[in-house]
């Protein structure tokens, strides 16, 4: 699935970033949102993130999200294994 934003030209030149900065900007921003409020586990959250699970972790952490919290450990590493 694919999700578009429309940004006003005077604001995306204010920002000051480029395109492919604003768009993982918005999608690590995205899934830290969905990882807070429980919607989406570490490892869906790095891949949507385009990041490894220690990378994102480190980005929990810089957002003072706390990275074990009530999630079932064992359905965690069977995300990661695929199963």
């Amino acid at each position: 699935m694919q999700l578009a934003i429309e940004i006003p030209d005077e604001l995306f030149l204010s920002i000051n970033e480029s395109k492919q900065n604003l768009i993982k900007m918005a999608k690590q921003k995205l899934a830290l949102e969905l990882y807070k409020n429980h919607k989406i586990s570490i490892s869906q959250g790095a891949k949507f993130s385009d990041m490894n699970i220690y990378a994102f972790i480190k980005l929990l952490n810089e957002y003072q999200i706390p990275a074990i919290d009530d999630y079932d450990i064992e359905a965690e590493l069977n995300a990661l294994k695929g199963i």
